[in-house]
């Protein structure tokens, strides 16, 4: 087991002692529910396919890159369509990408939703299928035809 694991393993049976606390009436709190439920759900992403995923994904950090989702480009009204990527996390089955539009500017928020079919080649990144893609909190229309995530390291 390693270190992820164990730490996952152990917000899991946090959420599952709060949650039980909770629902036998030892532990009263209102947001009690809430917590119990963030924790376990933080453990299990711990995990996923997607956490995986973003773990081969870290070496990005840093790298220029051009991005298509659902075949269409992604642009900046300010910068173009060149990013440099900031962050790289795996949330439950979702991967999200914070890519940083120019040096001074604020990452911009990518959610790719349940990924699948993930392939990482040398200077490129594909997710074949998606249940959807997000991009500054916006979903992108599904083409079906396209994959829904290309990522090009320039």
């Amino acid at each position: 087991m390693t270190g992820r694991q164990a730490t996952g393993l152990a917000l899991i049976g946090a959420g599952v002692a709060a949650g039980g606390l909770w629902a036998s009436g030892r532990l009263a709190h209102p947001f009690a529910p809430v917590v119990a439920l963030v924790l376990f759900l933080a453990g299990t992403s711990f995990f996923g396919k997607a956490t995986q995923f973003a773990d081969k994904l870290r070496p990005l950090v840093g790298k220029h890159v051009r991005v298509r989702v659902w075949g269409l480009e992604l642009h900046d009204r300010n910068s173009g369509s060149s990013f440099r990527v900031h962050m790289v996390r795996a949330i439950g089955p979702g991967l999200h990408f914070y890519l940083r539009p120019s040096p001074e500017g604020s990452p911009i928020h990518l959610k790719v939703a349940q990924p699948s079919g993930t392939r990482l080649g040398d200077t490129t990144v594909e997710i074949s299928g998606a249940k959807y893609v997000q991009w500054a909190g916006k979903k992108i229309k599904k083409d079906e035809r396209e994959k829904a995530f290309v990522l090009v390291i320039q």
